[in-house]
């Protein structure tokens, strides 16, 4: 059915329209990165790398495009390594951003992400090619950076786990003072300890705020109350989540008027000069495990070879640190893909948690086009709705984070709701109000050797 509504139509007509300008700027993104990589094959050709000169040609080629183009240094510097990149190793990315199916941004993580294969191996650049632009082409930079790390481990793995293995010996904690008497707190660790990290004090901090609302609120009251260092039980965690509206939506100041940005800040620093945290003495907190989502190998998890494993939806880690990690997982999934690294199946499939965790283990994050939030802090809707008759069945499940979990909730204005219907294979047709349809996939797992 056509759309009529004169709002929805010049609606859908910007969109078209933004997105015919963004296929010229790539276009001409393009002509401009070709002209920076020729500027640095000038230099190589008169000056090759090694010989009396190089250094000073190529401070002056850095400060002449800074200067010329009124940017920094640093920025100079990556236009001109994407430029000569493009030009010399990535044709098939080149091509793609000329005909505007990807943007500068997708180009640039795509170069970026090739730094674990060797500059003169041009067999597996091309392979790492063929996996990640038909990937670009469809996806957001940030979601293509995550894969395109990934795909290049896999061309590459001897040299990525050796940039892994390396790079942990790096790991340190620095400090650096800023404005009006704060300081920045640094810790470069591995990804997987630095995500289970945030992603504890992230679930601290929510049974705060929850706990401070329905307190304020009168949820918990005589002897419903938990007392210190008593677990908080189910229907405990169900009253409180009923609350967490109120967190945000309440005019009086909470007991607790921290944002959760600051709760965490302050549980960080509690944890580290105390080991322990007296910031919730309503109990839970020791309960409270980290969570992160690393996929490996069976043959990597018994020992018997060293492939990379993967923390799902942002790139590889070597073997030693997953087997570590799992050693002290409390849930295991096993996953069955097939050849292309879709999930097919789990062993645990089942209806309530063990359903949640097989969706956790396909959707990886939410499923609108384009999010990252991860599978493990989204809600599970129904496609089809509930309420109008639809299953609870994988086929009609999908993960989607809460902002885009209301996008489709059935009290909104048909001008303003969208709806989502989930295909074969877990693939997401979403349609906007104005009849405009985007496709989500699931993401590929890439399959190490």
């Amino acid at each position: 059915m056509a759309i009529t509504d004169p709002y929805l139509v010049r609606s859908d007509g910007i969109v078209d329209r933004c997105r015919e300008i963004d296929r010229r700027i790539a276009a001409l993104e393009a002509e401009k990165s070709a002209l920076l990589g020729e500027r640095v094959q000038l230099l190589l050709d008169e000056v090759p790398p090694g010989h009396d000169g190089y250094e000073s040609a190529e401070r002056s080629m850095f400060a002449e495009i800074a200067a010329g183009l009124h940017i920094s240094r640093a920025a100079a510097a990556r236009a001109l390594t994407t430029g000569w990149s493009l030009n010399d190793r990535f044709p098939v990315t080149r091509a793609a951003l000329a005909a505007g199916e990807i943007s500068l941004r997708h180009a640039v993580v795509i170069v970026a992400g090739a730094a674990a294969i060797d500059v003169a191996d041009h067999d597996a650049a091309a392979r790492y090619e063929q996996m990640v632009v038909p990937y670009a082409a469809a996806e957001t930079a940030p979601r293509t950076e995550a894969f395109a790390r990934s795909a290049a481990a896999s061309v590459a793995p001897e040299t990525a786990v050796e940039r892994h293995r390396r790079a942990r010996s790096d790991r340190q904690v620095r400090v650096a003072d800023a404005d009006d008497g704060m300081s920045w707190l640094e810790i470069l660790m591995p990804s997987p300890l630095a995500h289970a990290a945030y992603d504890r004090m992230t679930s601290i901090g929510r049974r705060i705020r929850l706990t401070r609302a329905a307190q304020d609120c009168g949820a918990f009251a005589g002897p419903r109350a938990p007392q210190p260092g008593q677990e908080l039980t189910d229907e405990d965690m169900r009253r409180l989540t009923a609350f967490e509206s109120i967190v945000e939506d309440v005019q009086e100041p909470l007991t607790d008027p921290r944002s959760l940005d600051e709760i965490r800040a302050d549980i960080a620093a509690d944890l580290l000069l105390t080991a322990d945290t007296e910031l919730l003495t309503e109990g839970g907190v020791d309960g409270i495990r980290a969570t992160v989502q690393v996929t490996i190998a069976a043959s990597t998890l018994s020992g018997a070879d060293d492939r990379l494993a993967e923390l799902d939806g942002h790139g590889p880690i070597d073997a030693e640190l997953a087997r570590d990690l799992a050693a002290t997982a409390g849930v295991w999934d096993r996953l069955f893909l097939d050849p292309r690294g879709m999930l097919m199946r789990t062993d645990t499939y089942a209806p309530t948690e063990r359903m949640r965790r097989l969706l956790r283990a396909r959707d990886r994050h939410c499923r609108f086009p384009g999010c990252r939030m991860p599978a493990r802090s989204c809600d599970l809707d129904h496609n089809h709705d509930h309420a109008r008759g639809g299953p609870t069945d994988i086929c009609n499940l999908c993960c989607l984070c809460e902002g885009h979990h209301a996008l489709k909730h059935p009290d909104l204005d048909d001008r303003w709701r969208w709806t989502a219907a989930q295909g074969p294979g877990g693939v997401i047709a979403w349609t906007s109000p104005a009849g405009r349809v985007h496709t989500d996939r699931p993401a590929p797992r890439v399959q190490f050797v």
